[in-house]
C-alpha cells in the first residue's frame, strides 16, 4: 500500500476555488433576500463563532501555530 500522495498547491487551488464559490453565492443570497433575513442568519453564525472561541481551551497565539 503506498502513501496518499498531498499537493499542497492543489489542496490550496481547491480551497480557493471553494471559498470564491461560497462569496459568489453569498453575495447573491444577500442581494436577494431582505435584510432581516440573512442579518439574522449572519448573527447566528457570528454569535455560534464566538461562543466556540470562548470555549477553546488554546490560546490565540497556540490556535494560530496549530492552524498553520
Amino acid at each position: 500500500m503506498t502513501k496518499a500522495q498531498f499537493n499542497p498547491e492543489e489542496i490550496r487551488r481547491l480551497n480557493n476555488e471553494d471559498r470564491m464559490w461560497y462569496v459568489k453565492y453569498w453575495a447573491n443570497y444577500v442581494r436577494s433576500h431582505p435584510d432581516e433575513v440573512w442579518s439574522r442568519q449572519q448573527n447566528v453564525i457570528i454569535n455560534s463563532q464566538v461562543r466556540n472561541a470562548r470555549s477553546c481551551k488554546l490560546s490565540a497565539e497556540e490556535y494560530l501555530r496549530v492552524k498553520g
